[in-house]
C-alpha cells in the first residue's frame, strides 16, 4: 500500500500538480564577438581551429580569382562534368533496316541454277541454298550473310556489290562479285 501512494505521488508530481514548477535559467545574453584587425590572424577569433587551415583560409580570402582558374585542368575539374561516358562502353548493334534472303548462308554456299526474265519483266535469278530450298532473287534484294545487294540480273549471271569492312573504324570497301549460271559445270557434254 504505501508503495503505490508513492508511486501515485509521482506521478502527480510528475504531471505538475500540486508541485512547484523550478523556474528555468534565463538564457545567456549573446555578446557579439569583435571583428578581426586586418592583420591579426583570424585563428584568435575563432577558437578550435587549427592554425595551418587558418592560415590556408586566410590566404585563399586575399587570392584574386582569374579566368585561368576557371579553366579545366588535372588540378581544377569542373565539378558539373559526367565521366560515366568515360567508363562505360556501349556496343551499338546496327540492324540493317531492309530484309535479307538466306541470311544464314556465305554467298559461297548459295547456287545459282536459273535465270528467268524476257518479254518486259525484271529478270529473277533462283538461288538454292545447302538445305536444297530454292529462293527467288531480283535487282534491290539482299541475300547471304554478307549482306550482298543484287545490283544486276544478266542472262547468264548475277551481280553483287557487297561492303567489306576493313576494320579500324574506316569505311567500308565496297566490292563486286559475280556469281554465274552453271558455274564451273561442262555444259553440253
Amino acid at each position: 500500500m504505501r508503495r503505490a501512494w508513492l508511486v501515485a505521488l509521482l506521478m502527480v508530481a510528475s504531471c505538475g500538480g500540486g508541485a512547484e514548477k523550478a523556474a528555468a535559467p534565463a538564457p545567456k545574453p549573446i555578446v557579439p564577438r569583435p571583428a578581426a584587425p586586418a592583420g591579426s590572424p583570424v585563428a584568435a577569433v575563432q577558437p578550435g581551429v587549427e592554425q595551418s587551415k587558418e592560415a590556408l583560409l586566410a590566404e585563399v580570402r586575399k587570392r584574386q580569382l582569374t579566368n585561368e582558374d576557371f579553366k579545366e585542368s588535372p588540378t581544377n575539374r569542373d565539378p558539373f562534368r559526367s565521366f560515366l561516358t568515360t567508363f562505360a562502353t556501349q556496343v551499338i548493334n546496327v540492324k540493317p533496316q531492309h530484309r535479307i534472303l538466306l541470311e544464314k548462308f556465305a554467298i559461297e554456299e548459295l547456287k545459282l541454277i536459273a535465270i528467268v526474265g524476257g518479254n518486259g519483266t525484271s529478270p529473277k535469278a533462283m538461288f538454292v541454298d545447302p538445305t536444297g530450298t530454292g529462293v527467288g532473287v531480283v535487282r534491290g534484294d539482299h541475300v547471304s550473310k554478307s549482306d550482298a545487294l543484287v545490283t544486276r540480273v544478266a542472262p547468264d549471271r548475277v551481280f553483287f556489290q557487297m561492303n567489306e569492312d576493313l576494320g579500324g573504324g574506316g569505311k567500308p570497301k565496297v566490292s563486286e562479285r559475280v556469281v554465274e549460271l552453271h558455274a564451273g559445270e561442262n555444259v553440253g557434254q
